[in-house]
């Protein structure tokens, strides 16, 4: 799922679970539109916040590539060294991450998406898409009557 700064869900990608998050990185994030003041939408934003499970150099060329700024935690992991400069690591803007976290945790407020009590895939990405409307109608009309 990539959510906003807000924690609107833009888009969303359902996989396997024995499937990595990584392999389905790329086309999730083309699969964003990001709204602007007019003309044609928006396809990239300037940061992605992401966990230490998508730090691989085929994702930080990906960003590189698209011009956003990969924020994403080291692995323990010993690794061969790069050449050239080390990357800076943005610990404040890290701490965003919790975002993506509580965008979860309210898709998963709908029992059903929760449990998965759906058997087709079909009917599950039903299920988290309204539960994705569902967010957004709660976050904009919740404060009117």
């Amino acid at each position: 799922m990539v959510c906003d700064l807000h924690g609107w869900p833009l888009t969303f990608t359902l996989s396997p679970g024995q499937d990595s998050d990584t392999q389905h990185f790329i086309p999730t994030m083309e699969n964003v539109h990001l709204p602007g003041p007019m003309g044609r939408p928006l396809k990239r934003c300037h940061f992605i916040v992401a966990d230490k499970g998508y730090d691989s150099d085929e994702l930080r060329h990906y960003c590189d590539r698209h011009r956003m700024k990969p924020i994403i935690a080291k692995r323990k992991m010993h690794r061969k060294p790069r050449p050239g400069a080390p990357r800076g690591f943005d610990k404040p803007r890290y701490r965003e991450r919790n975002i993506i976290e509580r965008c979860f945790g309210w898709v998963k407020e709908l029992r059903r998406v929760c449990t998965r009590y759906d058997k087709l895939a079909s009917s599950f990405k039903a299920m988290v898409c309204l539960a994705c409307i569902d967010r957004c109608l709660r976050a904009d009309f919740s404060d009117k009557t």
